[in-house]
């Protein structure tokens, strides 16, 4: 698992939505998809926000976006997957600074980018939910 158990942001970006209730129930795995699916919510509201030509819309779900890219670095857990952890860093904040780069260039091409870089890294995270199940259960 390349992720810590406990996330301290992640019920701040369900906080008042219908996953909230989820959210204080949901194993750190399921934290950890939950982020990955308001990512990619928050881009593709950027992204149509820069096309509407919204600029407040465009900066709340972005600067949304970018907070959800750093609490995702910094659950990472080096101690349990190194490589992995130091390969995904970098993709973050690759993202990341894309991400506010698109934004003040208004360029909804180089958001999709970043919504590109972040689809296999999404589908490969719910595609080992039973390994990653198993290796929590395993750790408590």
């Amino acid at each position: 698992m390349v992720y810590k158990k406990q996330l301290r942001g992640a019920a701040q970006y369900a906080q008042g939505t219908s996953r909230e209730a989820e959210v204080m129930e949901a194993s750190p795995y399921r934290l950890i998809q939950i982020l990955m699916e308001a990512l990619m919510g928050r881009l593709a509201a950027t992204k149509g926000a820069i096309e509407r030509k919204d600029a407040l819309a465009k900066t709340q779900a972005g600067n949304r976006a970018h907070s959800i890219i750093t609490e995702l670095r910094t659950s990472l857990d080096y101690e349990k997957g190194e490589e992995v952890a130091i390969t995904l860093n970098s993709l973050y904040d690759y993202m990341g600074r894309r991400l506010v780069q698109g934004m003040a260039a208004e360029n909804p091409a180089m958001i999709e980018e970043v919504i590109n870089l972040m689809k296999p890294v999404k589908e490969g995270w719910d595609g080992i939910k039973d390994e990653a199940e198993r290796i929590l259960t395993v750790d408590k």
